[in-house]
Parts: C-alpha cells; sequence; structure tokens
C-alpha cells in the first residue's frame, strides 16, 4: 500500500478541508484534531493519529471516525524532527 508523505501542517489541512466538505450542517463548531506522529502498529497502518473528537450532537465525531478511515489509507505523516 503506497500512502503519499506530507507534513503535519500539511495532514492537518488536508483533514481539515475534507471535513468541512463533508460535515454536518447546522450551528456546529467542531474540528479535526490536530493528527500527531506515532509508531505504526504493523506495516499496513498509517503512522499518525488524531485525539478524539467530542461527542457532537450533530454527529460530527462520526463523520470524523469515517474520515480518519479513509484518510489512514491515502498519508503518512512527516516524522517530527529533534532540534
Amino acid at each position: 500500500m503506497t500512502r503519499t508523505t506530507v507534513s503535519a501542517a500539511q495532514l492537518y489541512t488536508l483533514l481539515d478541508a475534507e471535513f468541512q466538505k463533508i460535515r454536518p450542517r447546522g450551528r456546529c463548531r467542531c474540528r479535526v484534531p490536530i493528527p500527531y506522529w506515532r509508531t505504526p502498529p504493523d506495516d499496513v497502518s498509517a503512522n499518525w493519529h488524531i485525539g478524539t473528537p467530542p461527542q457532537c450532537p450533530n454527529g460530527c465525531h462520526l463523520v470524523i471516525a469515517e474520515l480518519l478511515a479513509r484518510m489512514w489509507t491515502q498519508y503518512d505523516m512527516e516524522p517530527e524532527r529533534q532540534n
């Protein structure tokens, strides 16, 4: 499985833009949590994760879960550099 490697900022921009397209409409102000690098648990998993989004009465947390399932297959994150 080939993924595109992007920076953390680029990945957040991609996640947020996609969420804005598919999120439930209404007065909700939900945002996608910021992604962070992690060691992938196996050879087929992505190397990033996000924090748990809060429960939303409009279902945004479910939309985010579906978005992650799709984006995990498309992108890897550049590891953070140590100064």
